[in-house]
């Protein structure tokens, strides 16, 4: 019998630690090849859409587990009413074939999409760290603030963003999230501001062009970048990349997704891709983490579909604990 589980019934079963619990077993099987994700493929549709096929295989020590996110992409869909993103993960026993669940994938992926940031920040930011420079306020920055805010408590939030409405989302997104304990919000009038003493950056935007400038990162800043997920894109200039230490979650996918990276490199500003750290590697404790108060890290992320497996099956488990979803035979 397969699971059928929703938005609300992942909800319930997941929390951000045990999503960034799950991130780091998955980082872990990376970099001990115990986990394997191809990359991505695509598959045009009607109406300019695309589908998204991202495979995944993952050995732990209790299971090992197959999983396939379908991520579509419609961009007519809001003249019809309609999501322009949807996306289900199907996951399956790697060993008989079976189908354990399928999962809706919306919430899963921003779930495990800000716990690679919890990961990296809990192994490279400061110990004392604790105001958050947030560029951007759609759909994942959310996610970014709470991801922060479980590994280090934080005093203060600033918002770098366009958007009057999005930061309105976001607030009440945040409240709701994180009621009592939710941490000052504002909005910085523009980036050097809310750099200003600022330990912490997230950046999880659309951009095209450098966010900020190297002069204004204050030293020993941990930065977690998200958003530029294709060459043409970029949210770090090259000066603050080479006067940063580079980890990312795999190379082979930065080199052909990170536009920040792929950028500089091209420039001769970066050393060559072998002298980035990988996060797996980390989480391993085969290389450290921060190794001085004053170094400036720059956790740079494209995401990994592992990453999706590592946490559909915590999710799995526990909604059987719960008794939540619907059983179904296939």
């Amino acid at each position: 019998m397969a699971l059928v589980l929703t938005r609300a019934a992942i909800q319930r079963s997941l929390s951000m630690r045990e999503a960034i619990d799950a991130v780091r077993l998955a980082f872990q099987a990376l970099s001990v090849g115990h986990a394997h994700a191809p990359q991505r493929s695509a598959v045009t549709l009607a109406a300019e859409g695309v589908a998204l096929l991202m495979p995944s295989l993952l050995q732990t020590t209790e299971h090992t587990a197959f999983g396939l996110k379908l991520v579509t992409v419609m961009p007519r869909n809001p003249e019809h009413g309609l999501s322009r993103i949807y996306a289900s993960v199907l996951l399956l026993d790697a060993t008989t074939g079976q189908i354990l669940a399928i999962l809706e994938g919306g919430w899963l992926t921003a779930m495990r999409t800000g716990a690679a940031s919890g990961l990296a920040t809990e192994l490279l930011a400061r110990p004392d760290a604790d105001v958050l420079a947030l560029f951007g306020a759609g759909v994942q920055a959310p996610m970014q603030v709470v991801t922060i805010h479980t590994v280090r408590p934080l005093r203060e939030v600033r918002v770098v963003n366009h958007s009057d409405e999005h930061y309105v989302q976001l607030l009440e997104t945040l409240q709701s999230m994180l009621g009592a304990s939710c941490p000052p919000i504002r909005r910085a009038a523009n980036a050097r501001e809310a750099l200003h003493q600022a330990s912490l950056v997230a950046c999880a935007t659309a951009a095209t062009a450098p966010l900020f400038a190297w002069r204004d990162v204050f030293p020993g800043a941990h930065i977690n970048a998200i958003g530029a997920f294709n060459p043409t894109m970029c949210e770090l200039d090259a000066e603050t990349l080479a006067n940063a230490r580079i980890v990312v979650d795999r190379r082979e996918a930065a080199l052909a997704e990170a536009g920040d990276l792929i950028q500089a490199l091209a420039t001769g500003h970066i050393a060559a891709p072998e002298t980035w750290s990988e996060l797996g590697d980390l989480a391993r404790g085969l290389q450290p983490g921060r190794q001085s108060s004053d170094e400036v890290t720059v956790f740079k992320s494209v995401g990994n579909a592992v990453q999706d497996v590592a946490v559909a099956l915590h999710v799995y488990a526990r909604a059987r604990q719960l008794g939540l979803g619907v059983e179904v035979d296939i």
